[in-house]
């Protein structure tokens, strides 16, 4: 059976550990930001300006990864406070003060994600990169996938098999293209990577 080709990005299903799975507040988005942030975005600290401390960028493909998008609050230049599951690429904050950023961060959150192509059960435990989709602006939500290309050295994101629906029910076959699978950041700040699971 066809999986269906509709990325929504990563989505936080488990803990790895069975804790609870929560985001953080903490961060910031500059007021003005020009890059877009959606719900299911991976997220990285801003490289600039200097000394932005826990302000975030949106993600690409390579490096690390601190977590996952979840929403911001802000209050906005009419003075309404704001809460929503995405960052309006260019939106300024009364004040130009910083919004709160929530971002899923802990590295033991498993993920779902759609595979851009298709891949085998021997990359099961194998790593890869993510891949870069634009957002739906109607409704906050990602357009990230989850790279096909594979290996077994470290990417930003290792995969620990096919993803379930809710209800238990199998959402991806895995010999089909753009399966679901669930993965944990392995390129994390927060974490000193093992190796692969075994």
């Amino acid at each position: 059976m066809a999986n269906l080709d509709a990325p929504n990005g990563f989505l936080p299903v488990r803990h790895l550990n069975g804790g609870t799975v929560r985001y953080t507040g903490g961060y910031t988005i500059d007021s003005g930001e020009a890059s877009s942030i959606f719900q299911g975005d991976a997220v990285i600290l801003h490289a600039t300006p200097a000394g932005d401390g826990n302000n975030i960028d949106v993600a690409a493909a390579g490096g690390e990864v601190i977590g996952v998008f979840a929403g911001c609050q802000y209050t906005a230049a009419n003075g309404d406070v704001v809460w929503q599951n995405q960052w309006v690429g260019g939106t300024v904050t009364k004040g130009a003060v910083p919004a709160e950023a929530f971002v899923y961060t802990d590295p033991s959150i498993v993920f779902s994600v759609q595979v851009d192509g298709t891949i085998a059960d021997t990359d099961i435990g194998n790593f890869a990169d993510l891949v870069a989709g634009a957002g739906n602006a109607a409704n906050g939500i990602s357009g990230f996938e989850l790279s096909a290309t594979t290996a077994g050295t470290i990417a930003q994101f290792q995969i620990l098999g096919l993803s379930s629906a809710p209800d238990g029910i199998f959402v991806a076959d895995i010999a089909s293209a753009n399966p679901r699978v669930d993965v944990q950041i392995a390129e994390s700040p927060y974490r000193a990577w093992p190796g692969a699971v075994s």
